[in-house]
């Protein structure tokens, strides 16, 4: 089979992302996860996961719809029980590797279900072609991000690793680059729902981000992370802007050699559950979480699941417990009905977090607290 079959025949696999574009840091600051603590997150691509079990959590449920997420991560729970910090940095990290095949063979595919094998002895090839470039999502950011280095010249790369420090990163990218990146034309392929449609999947998300100026508030939140973090240990724009991934020491949490002796069970602490996290909270029990993270889904939902949902966590929440979600909306959802007298929004900590946020994408982060008073009857 040629390279272009391959990678033809690859973007049938059904994963959506590889990697999740949520800093690992900011997670840890609203979660605050303790040992044993019982935690819930969007499976997506498995690091949250993989990350909360790092932080101490005792037991983690990671909720998708999309059964291909739950098998990328199947797949990263039998790579930390068998593989050696560099077989992970280059299988997760760098996300591709000639040996994937023997290594899927002899170390990881004896430690899946029926399930995850079936997949997987599919579309272990994708590790070949590229982890993180065999998906659309994946080309399109791949494409911005050859686009962003053609733009910003034989310079680009040079800067990214040799500034000192991110007063002489900033320096230098309104020097140099702001000029070239955001320029009239890119700012008007940004504002085309074609181009929004590749990176933005949610029908909702877009329609809302192309009413509410998506190329001036991205160009704000880029610009900002450019002048507090360095791109060079940033995971998440560092393939984008270098076109390589940040070194290892730099990586999500799961990734780090240090780690990994806290990671040997993990297999044991994750439950994969496919679904929609709206009926998964719905039918948990009573304070049955600590931590929830929702990432963006609250702006997928519609209306009427997304009032399910604030029920659900006021219920499924313990009191003291913390719930975290992102938005791409000038006006982040908010919990309605009942949910709103007990899920308490932490306007404070939720600016840090905001500013904090290294990946440029989201307006606001939000994180509510569980109250532990019970709200007021009306009278």
């Amino acid at each position: 089979m040629t390279l272009l079959r391959r990678r033809l025949r690859a973007l049938r696999s059904g994963i959506v992302f590889t990697r999740v574009f949520e800093d690992h840091e900011v997670d840890r600051r609203a979660l605050a996860i303790q040992p044993s603590d019982d935690v819930l997150v969007i499976a997506s691509a498995g690091d949250k996961a993989l990350d909360a079990v790092a932080w101490g959590a005792g037991t983690v449920v990671a909720v998708d719809s999309n059964p291909a997420q739950l098998h990328l991560l199947a797949l990263k729970l039998a790579a930390v029980r068998s593989l050696d910090p560099d077989q992970l940095i280059e299988l997760f990290s760098e996300g591709r590797s000639p040996g994937a095949r023997a290594i899927y063979r002899g170390q990881l595919r004896p430690l899946l279900d029926q399930r995850a094998c079936r997949y997987w002895d599919r579309w272990i090839g994708i590790f070949e072609t590229g982890l993180h470039v065999h998906h659309p999502l994946g080309l399109a950011m791949a494409s911005a991000g050859f686009g962003l280095r053609v733009l910003g010249g034989p310079l680009l790369v040079p800067a990214i690793m040799r500034v000192p420090d991110t007063a002489a990163q900033a320096r230098a990218y309104e020097r140099v680059f702001r000029r070239r990146f955001w320029n009239p034309v890119t700012r008007w392929l940004l504002s085309r729902t074609l181009v929004l449609r590749s990176v933005v999947l949610d029908p909702q998300e877009r329609t809302a981000l192309g009413s509410e100026g998506f190329a001036g508030w991205l160009e704000t939140r880029v610009s900002h992370v450019v002048a507090t973090s360095l791109i060079r240990e940033n995971p998440y724009l560092m393939p984008i802007l270098a076109g390589r991934p940040a070194d290892p020491r730099f990586e999500v949490p799961w990734l780090r050699a240090e780690p990994q002796g806290r990671l040997s069970d993990a297999s044991v602490r994750v439950r994969l559950v496919e679904g929609s996290v709206v009926d998964v909270l719905a039918a948990a029990p009573a304070a049955a979480y600590d931590a929830v993270d929702l990432s963006n889904v609250p702006d997928w939902l519609g209306e009427a699941d997304r009032l399910r949902l604030w029920d659900a966590l006021g219920r499924a929440v313990r009191p003291g417990g913390r719930v975290l979600l992102r938005s791409v909306f000038a006006a982040p959802p908010a919990p309605r009905g009942r949910a709103a007298g007990l899920l308490i929004h932490d306007a404070p900590l939720s600016a840090e977090l905001t500013d904090a946020e290294r990946t440029g994408i989201y307006r606001s982060v939000v994180l509510f607290r569980r109250t532990v008073a019970e709200p007021a009857a009306e009278p």
